[in-house]
C-alpha cells in the first residue's frame, strides 16, 4: 500500500510540482526532495502504524515528483544537443544500480541486523544522497512561470499525448513485475523461485539504460523504443504459452530492458522538443502517467490475475498493452 501510494501521490503532485520548484527553487527543491526518501525509512524505524507510513509515502511522492522533474531537466541541461540519450542513460544507470544495489545490500542487513537495523542504514544512506544533492551547481537556466495544471496543458499536443500514453501503457511493465510476477512464481515454483525470476528485472536494467541511451542518440527514439516494446510482447507471449521457469526470467529481463530504455528514451524526447525555459513542466506532463500506470499495476495486478482467469490470461493481456505501445512509440518524431 505504502509503494502505491508513493506513486500515485507523485502522480497527483507532478500537476503542479512546478510550483515547489520556483518557490524553493531548483537547487533547494532537488535538496529537499531527496530529504523525503531518508524521512520514510527514518519513519519505518520508530513507528509501524500503517496509516502513519502512508502519510510519510505520500510526503516522499512529493518529493520522488519534485527530484525527478528538476533532476531530469538539470541533466538535459548539462547535455548538449544530440547528447541527451547518454545523459539520460547515465541518470538513469545510476538510479536502477541504486536500487539494485538497495535491493541486495538491504536484504542482507535485514539478516545481519533486522528490521529495525537495516531501516536505519536505508536512512542515512539516503541522507548521504541528501548530502550529495548539496554538491551540485546551482541552476544556471531561467524556468517558464508556472500556470495552475501547466503540465496537463502540455497535453493539449497531439505528440505529447502519445508520448503521455507509453509512458502509461508501458510503465505497467515494473507494475506487472511488482505485483503478478512474485505471485506467479511463487505459486508455480515455489517462494525460492521469486528472487531468481525477479532478479532478471533489475540486472538487464542496468547495462540497458546506458546502452540505450547510445543507440538512442545513434539511431533514433523509435527503432529502439519499439523493439524493446516487442520483445516485452514476445517473450511474454511465449511465457503465456509455454510453461517453462526460465522463460519467466526472460520475461523480467525483457521487462527489465523495457523499463530502462523508455524513461530514457522519452526524456531525450523532452530534450528535443521542448525549450530549455520548458522542461520542468514538459517533463512533468509525460512522467505524471508513467506514476499511474506503476501504480495501477501494482494495485490491480492481483485482481487482474482472477478476473483474467489465471497468471496466462494476465501475461496475454499485457503482450498486447505492450505491442499497442510498440505501434504508438512509432509515431513518435
Amino acid at each position: 500500500m505504502a509503494l502505491a501510494t508513493v506513486y500515485l501521490v507523485a502522480f497527483a503532485c507532478l500537476t503542479f510540482c512546478t510550483y515547489s520548484i520556483t518557490w524553493l527553487g531548483e537547487y533547494g527543491a532537488l535538496a529537499l526532495a531527496t530529504l523525503t526518501y531518508g524521512l520514510f525509512a527514518a519513519s519505518a524505524l520508530v513507528t509501524g502504524n500503517v496509516a502513519a507510513l502512508v502519510l510519510v509515502a505520500a510526503v516522499w511522492g512529493w518529493g520522488a515528483s519534485v527530484l525527478w522533474t528538476a533532476g531530469t531537466a538539470f541533466a538535459l541541461d548539462l547535455a548538449e544537443a544530440g547528447d541527451y540519450g547518454r545523459a539520460a542513460g547515465t541518470l538513469y544507470t545510476g538510479v536502477y544500480v541504486g536500487q539494485a544495489l538497495g535491493v541486495v545490500l538491504l536484504g542482507v542487513l535485514v539478516g545481519l541486523l533486522g528490521p529495525h537495523g537495516m531501516a536505519a542504514c536505508a536512512a542515512g544512506l539516503t541522507l548521504l544522497g541528501s548530502a550529495v544533492a548539496l554538491c551540485l551547481p546551482r541552476g544556471r537556466h531561467a524556468r517558464a512561470r508556472p500556470t495552475l495544471l501547466n503540465p496537463l496543458a502540455v497535453l493539449a499536443s497531439p505528440t505529447t499525448r502519445t508520448a503521455a500514453l507509453v509512458l502509461l501503457l508501458s510503465s505497467s511493465g515494473f507494475g506487472l513485475l511488482l505485483g503478478v510476477f512474485g505471485q506467479v512464481a511463487a505459486a508455480l515454483y515455489g517462494l525460492a523461485a521469486v528472487g531468481w525470476v525477479t532478479a532478471g528485472f533489475y540486472v538487464a536494467r542496468i547495462p540497458a539504460g546506458s546502452g540505450g541511451g547510445r543507440l538512442i542518440d545513434r539511431l533514433g527514439r523509435r527503432p529502439i523504443l519499439c523493439t524493446a516494446f516487442l520483445a516485452s510482447a514476445s517473450s511474454l507471449l511465449l511465457a503465456a504459452g509455454l510453461h517453462q521457469p526460465a522463460l519467466l526470467v526472460v520475461c523480467a529481463a525483457a521487462l527489465g530492458v523495457q523499463a530502462a530504455v523508455v524513461p530514457v528514451g522519452l526524456t531525450t524526447w523532452v530534450g528535443d522538443r521542448a525549450r530549455t525555459e520548458d522542461r520542468p513542466h514538459t517533463y512533468a506532463a509525460v512522467a505524471l502517467w508513467s506514476n499511474m500506470g506503476t501504480g495501477l499495476a501494482i494495485l490491480g495486478g492481483h485482481a487482474l490475475v482472477s478476473v483474467l482467469g489465471g497468471w496466462r490470461g494476465s501475461l496475454t493481456f499485457f503482450a498486447v498493452i505492450f505491442l499497442a505501445c510498440a505501434g504508438l512509440a512509432a509515431r513518435l518524431d
